[in-house]
């Protein structure tokens, strides 16, 4: 170790950083002067030129990484070079380190104490602190090392509640609706006027329609990653590119980035494409620790009509259910059969299997159980026609439209507060029992901590019980957070009804059963062993509930005449 003094010469490296997390920028997001890296680069120079003995043969700079730990780029890069040993110190390496002050060097107290009392004195490195009046190799610098500790406490003080207020800033943006992120998804671009505001981009926006267009068609994400790719269409990187970005992934492997079939699929599972803005997923335990960890669903940040919707609501959801049914294609298909993940055998489960035979020039199509396909002692085959399923459900589909419209167009004569009403009743009377058995269960629960404090239960059957009942309030929990946002729907009143309406509307004149039609009207179908047919139709119970609640009406309105009558002839 060289033994540090101010009679010989030194060659210097200069530190400066500089971090939004740090306070070192307002809340607008300009720069503090104060601390911006000219201002640091400026007063260190000044400070040097009446130090002839120390020449800069280097400089470090870490933009926008905080103070609350070490993990820099540059100054891991500065350390790599004065830990060279004193070998390399003779010969010229780095020997002198010079920050503008103990706040630019670090936050962190514990370690850059370790740093400044430790490791520079052991490797024989002259610190100076310029605005914190610290030279190691000052006649009295160890003096001057009793107060160190309580200016890089403050120090990490600081950075601490500048943490706090970031996040909570970050956090009051997340909850009126304002887009914090760091990159904007595939479809948006932030708003010239306000950076936290997203509006539609719409050559990307046209993109992402397709990609949901032809999921409901029936084609797969690997399919739709091919057709992009196949048609010469940008992929996300590689737009925002030539849009002038400098993003980069580390999961790009070619020269070009390519659609693949996980962009696909991310992008069919993004409910910001609705106009839903979900954010702060992940958090991170505090300003000194940057691993993020996933918070739960129920901290997320959550706004809906934060900005204009790509897709509709309905559609998003409508492709959420095909992403969870098994609707593999044939290799070479351009898509899957129309039924494909909506047929299945009525008595053993098993989804339908297609079939075809050629017979004298001629194609026969039918459907089979699958279960017998793979077990046939499970279940018969339950063979069909094709074209008797396709008849079946198209006339099905296309009586349901009839009423569907005759509906529509009741509910708009009736009394829309009269709808909301009857339907508040039955849900709130559905969570209320939900809410009894949450009750009753937290009650079983002590009184089995009781029991098992008086010794009348072991600690083992304690556990089961308490499982038991912790289950069951986990169960009721869950249904009465289902029946909330039903609540909320039947809240918007008679419009939202109409909306789902609406979607049998646009099939008012169907005559034939594409895919599309198929899986934005039909939940299942399913045939029997004798077989019979049987026709799931979406929203099933809001159907046979507005059947009800129409015919209540008309009985009132029967009634009411029927009054009405009599007292005239009164």
């Amino acid at each position: 170790m060289l033994k540090l003094s101010l009679d010989r010469d030194y060659k210097a490296a200069i530190y400066l950083r500089l971090s939004k997390e740090d306070g070192d920028f307002s809340f607008s997001g300009e720069k503090l002067e104060s601390d911006s890296i000219s201002n640091q680069r400026l007063l260190i120079m000044d400070y040097l030129k009446k130090h002839p003995e120390i020449t800069v043969v280097k400089e470090y700079c870490d933009d926008g990484f905080t103070g609350a730990n070490f993990e820099r780029p540059d100054f891991n890069k500065m350390m790599d070079a004065v830990r060279a040993g004193e070998d390399a110190i003779r010969k010229g390496a780095i020997d002198c380190i010079v920050v503008k002050d103990l706040s630019r060097f670090g936050r962190e107290y514990i370690g850059s104490g370790e740093y400044i009392q430790k490791i520079f004195p052991r490797l024989g490195i002259r610190f100076i602190a310029i605005n914190d009046h610290y030279d190691n190799a000052q006649p009295g610098a160890a003096d001057n090392e009793l107060v160190l500790p309580f200016k890089n406490l403050m120090n990490d003080s600081y950075c601490r509640d500048i943490s706090i207020k970031v996040r909570s800033n970050l956090e009051a943006k997340r909850r009126s609706g304002q887009f914090v992120g760091t990159r904007v998804v595939f479809g948006y671009m932030r708003s010239p006027d306000n950076k936290n505001q997203l509006v539609i981009d719409p050559e990307a926006a046209s993109v992402v329609q397709e990609i949901f267009k032809w999921k409901v068609e029936g084609l797969s994400p690997a399919q739709i990653a091919d057709q992009l790719n196949t048609a010469n269409v940008p992929s996300p990187i590689e737009y925002k590119k030539a849009k002038g970005s400098k993003q980069r992934t580390c999961f790009q492997t070619k020269q070009v980035a390519l659609w693949s079939a996980v962009a696909i699929y991310r992008i069919l599972k993004n409910e910001i494409y609705t106009g839903t803005l979900v954010q702060g997923k992940t958090t991170s335990p505090n300003h000194k620790v940057k691993k993020t960890v996933a918070k739960p669903s129920n901290e997320w940040s959550r706004t809906e009509n934060a900005h204009d919707p790509i897709i509709a609501p309905s559609q998003f959801d409508l492709v959420q259910r095909l992403m969870q049914d098994d609707t593999r294609s044939p290799v070479g298909a351009k898509g899957v059969h129309p039924f494909s993940g909506k047929i299945f055998c009525a008595d053993c489960g098993s989804p339908m299997v297609r079939r075809v035979t050629r017979t004298g020039g001629h194609e026969y199509a039918y459907f089979i159980c699958g279960g017998n396909k793979n077990d046939k002692k499970s279940c018969s085959s339950h063979s069909i026609k094709e074209s008797v399923v396709y008849d079946t459900v198209l006339a099905v589909v296309q009586g349901h439209i009839a009423a569907a419209m005759d509906m529509a167009d009741a509910l708009t004569q009736i009394d829309n507060l009269a709808w909301e009403n009857r339907e508040l009743e039955k849900i709130n009377a559905k969570i209320a029992f939900q809410e009894e058995i949450i009750d009753k269960n937290r009650r079983l629960k002590t009184g089995a901590y009781e029991d098992f404090k008086s010794d009348f239960i072991s600690r083992d059957e304690y556990k089961i019980y308490t499982a038991r009942f912790d289950q069951q309030i986990a169960e009721a929990t869950e249904t009465i957070m289902s029946l909330t946002g039903e609540r909320n729907s039947v809240m918007g009143g008679l419009a939202e009804q109409q909306g789902w309406l609406a979607q049998f509307k646009e099939y008012e004149n169907i005559q034939e059963l594409t895919r599309r039609a198929v899986v934005s009207l039909i939940e299942y179908v399913r045939v029997n062993e004798d077989k019979e047919i049987e026709v799931r139709l979406m929203h099933g119970d809001r159907f046979a509930s507005i059947v009800d609640f129409l015919s209540e009406q008309k009985e009132k309105e029967a009634a009411k005449r029927i009054i009405h009558l009599t007292r005239e002839a009164v």
